[in-house]
């Protein structure tokens, strides 16, 4: 048996996945968050590999990584929940002002197109609550488990298949999950994620609504592919956010709206001390 250095309690769940479960932790006397991931789990060394250079406020940081016989584990910094916990009421602490966090969230997932990858998992469970060192409480992106590298152009390869969290991939994206192709093989493009982005700021705004759904959950994959959108539950409050949202969600991936153009919308509207 390989000696390891971290430290975890089983008993304090952070949460559990198909081949991987995080705890809270400690490492070298910091608290912190361990992902344990099966070892033969094929991702195991993709989020690693992914993680390790990333350095962004915004972006949950890889601290260090170590191995045993039978599971690797990703020390990362410890969160205070989720924005899936803030949506149902379950964290209930200091957040951002809204215009503030959907800047962070932008300007996270920017800055992963930046260095070449794309994410293929934006959703609530995968973007983390977090404080950083002047105890200033920021949203950092998290999960790297499906990231893939990508051309300059963004696009990347679909030799699997899509990921993600169904309500929350794109159309073009989900029409794909599942195929099998004999032929030539699917190329996705980082535009995906924007699309992502935009339905994961539409459930950020409202506490837990989806600009795709009907009433219905098990319905939200069918609305996205046929682009029946209910918009409607995004108050007079947030109006402001309404142009940015449709850009990004928009069916077709050429058309959506890019990153830069939502960050340069949100920046007038940025408290003084965030920009």
């Amino acid at each position: 048996m390989m000696d390891i250095e971290v430290m975890f309690d089983r008993r304090q769940v952070l949460g559990r996945g198909a081949f991987a479960s995080v705890f809270v932790g400690k490492w070298r006397n910091i608290d912190v968050a361990v992902k344990r991931i099966q070892l033969h789990d094929l991702l195991t060394d993709r989020e690693e590999m992914a993680m390790k250079d990333l350095e962004h406020p915004n972006v949950i940081k890889l601290l260090a990584f170590e191995e045993d016989c039978d599971f690797k584990y990703l020390i990362l910094e410890l969160s205070l929940g989720t924005v899936e916990d803030y949506c149902n009421g379950k964290y209930t602490g200091i957040m951002p002002p809204e215009p503030d966090a959907l800047y962070q969230m932008a300007d996270g997932l920017s800055y992963i197109h930046s260095r070449n990858l794309v994410h293929r998992d934006m959703s609530t469970g995968n973007v983390l609550i977090a404080k950083n060192d002047d105890q200033v409480v920021l949203l950092k992106i998290s999960d790297f488990g499906f990231c893939k590298p990508a051309s300059n152009t963004g696009s990347f390869s679909m030799s699997k298949g899509s990921k993600g969290t169904k309500k929350y991939v794109a159309p073009e994206m989900l029409k794909l999950m599942d195929q099998r192709s004999g032929g030539e093989k699917p190329r996705g493009n980082a535009s995906s994620d924007i699309f992502s982005m935009g339905c994961l700021f539409f459930t950020y705004l409202t506490k837990g609504l989806h600009p795709f759904s009907d009433g219905s959950i098990h319905t939200i994959p069918l609305n996205i592919i046929d682009n029946r959108q209910y918009l409607e539950s995004l108050d007079e409050r947030h109006g402001y956010a309404l142009p940015f949202i449709k850009g990004m969600i928009q069916a077709d991936p050429e058309t959506r709206l890019g990153l830069d153009k939502v960050k340069e919308q949100l920046l007038p509207l940025l408290r003084p001390s965030a920009v």
